[in-house]
């Protein structure tokens, strides 16, 4: 730490670390289900407070492994031994952590990365990049497989690097660490296997390490495998090798085909898309031309490897890519600082200024917005039902249901939720119980004109009330934000 406060980029540092911490406390909720309903889901099976039958099919196939769930066991675990039983508390300090552990080893691999580029002007935006590039606050506090198996890997690059350059106090124990860091991040997410592949191959064909070396790390991979084999054994109940029975339902027997097929270049798309034109357009260039620049780099090796497995397989949705973030960054860096050696600053300035205009904003936005708006609902029945016992009214399906499957974890044990088929069903139910006020759950803001002749007032959206003002086109009506209404049919309400 006291490396990072005495470089001279510590400003840049803090200030990632700050963002960091703001996206990890806003950013609720997941970027996609599977780091809701195989980590925390499988983590709240663990803690008796799901059943077996709601948790995602993963479960039954015994294909997800299980070292991420039972680290959200452990850390909830001590915080519920001090109190804590907030599962939204939970899940932010799981952010929080993840954060410190991104910002950490990002900051770190910075400085030693940092002196491969040519211009001080060229360090700072690779730097400024890695933490505040209008993406990357929000994915590197993603308790998700993605995130923390890229994470893990990370420090395992560091580890390594540090005895090549010498800097390790103890060698061994660097050694060692790479090792079952490389084993964790590879039970984090399989698909890893591939960077690590391609990392082993660096060690041995650009730094010639001897087999003792070698020996050691592998030795190390394997005893961190064991305690993840030993993990899914206690978790299931039977002896199974999760990555076998991942490869086995997925590749095998073809269930990975069936959520869609995408044409080899589908990535190129989604990037440029989703990362926001023209940010997009300049980094994917970039990249290419950084990947021509550093073909030897350890990350390339990485990335290289990484990208063609999974351009391969049919497939593809752009989180695939996220744990090869870092590396990807590092290359566009390098292209945009041999640019400007090439054209000289003030030919690339006005390019940088608009790029920096342009991810302003974006940070700000993603930084402070939740990832998924249930959580935020969720949230707002889990305070407001904590002194009370209340019964939600939904239609068609639970508020609590996701994606087919129901959210536990967040779901308070005061909150009845009772499902109808169709708004006469629930205009029904309040008549019989004209003593009892109820929730209604909205799937838009506004509720149907049916239940006028109830007393009734919006207590949740994730819109502001002043935003009504302005329904131009009742677009209000159309929209898909949730709302909760609360209703009476005795005349009255608070």
């Amino acid at each position: 730490m006291r490396e990072l406060i005495r470089s001279p980029y510590a400003r840049i540092f803090l200030s990632g670390l700050l963002v960091f911490m703001v996206a990890a406390f806003f950013s609720m909720g997941y970027h996609q289900p599977d780091e809701h309903f195989q980590i925390l889901e499988f983590c709240n099976y663990k803690l008796g407070r799901s059943p077996a039958a709601d948790l995602a099919l993963e479960f039954k196939t015994q294909s997800r492994p299980t070292l991420q769930p039972y680290i959200a066991y452990i850390v909830i675990k001590g915080l519920s031994s001090i109190g804590i039983e907030n599962p939204f508390t939970w899940a932010f300090v799981l952010r929080l952590l993840t954060a410190i552990s991104a910002w950490f080893v990002i900051c770190k691999l910075s400085l030693l990365f940092v002196r491969d580029f040519a211009t001080e002007q060229g360090k700072k935006i690779f730097i400024q990049m890695s933490l505040l590039l209008w993406f990357v606050p929000y994915l590197c506090v993603r308790f998700s497989s993605e995130n923390i198996s890229a994470i893990t890997l990370l420090y395992a690059i560091y580890f390594l690097l540090s005895y090549l350059k010498q800097n390790a106090q103890n060698k061994i124990a660097a050694l060692v660490l790479t090792g079952l860091l490389l084993g964790f991040s590879f039970f984090f997410r399989f698909q890893i296997a591939s960077a690590i592949i391609g990392l082993i191959a660096w060690m041995i064909f650009v730094k010639k390490m001897n087999w003792k070396e070698i020996s050691v790390i592998g030795c190390a991979g394997i005893v961190s495998v064991t305690i993840c084999v030993f993990l899914d054994y206690q978790f299931y109940g039977t002896m199974e090798i999760t990555p076998y029975n991942y490869f086995h339902y997925n590749f095998i027997e073809g269930k990975l085909a069936d959520s869609g097929i995408d044409p080899w270049w589908s990535y190129f798309q989604f990037f440029i898309i989703q990362a926001m034109p023209p940010i997009s357009i300049v980094l994917l260039f970039s990249f290419i031309i950084g990947v021509y620049k550093k073909p030897i780099s350890i990350l390339s090796f990485c990335i290289i490897p990484f990208l063609i497995f999974h351009i391969l397989i049919g497939h593809k949705e752009m989180r695939f890519l996220f744990p090869m973030l870092f590396g990807f960054i590092y290359l566009a860096a390098i292209a945009i600082d041999a640019g400007i050696v090439k054209y000289k600053p003030k030919v690339v300035q006005y390019a940088l200024i608009i790029l920096a205009v342009i991810n302003v904003p974006l940070l700000a936005y993603r930084t402070v917005a939740p990832a998924q708006e249930a959580v935020k609902c969720y949230e707002f029945l889990y305070n407001f039902a904590k002194d009370k016992q209340l019964t939600v009214l939904c239609k068609e399906r639970s508020v609590y249901r996701l994606v087919g499957w129901e959210v536990n974890f967040f779901k308070s044990p005061n909150v009845n939720v009772v499902v109808m088929k169709n708004d006469d069903e629930i205009i029904d139910y309040l008549q019989k119980n004209n003593s009892q006020k109820v929730l209604i759950f909205n799937e838009c803001p506004t509720l149907d004109t049916v239940f006028n002749s109830f007393p009734q007032k919006r207590i949740y959206c994730l819109l502001p009330e002043w935003i009504e003002k302005f329904d131009f086109g009742k677009w209000e009506e159309r929209a898909r934000l949730w709302s909760i209404y609360e209703i009476s049919n005795n005349g009255k309400l608070n």
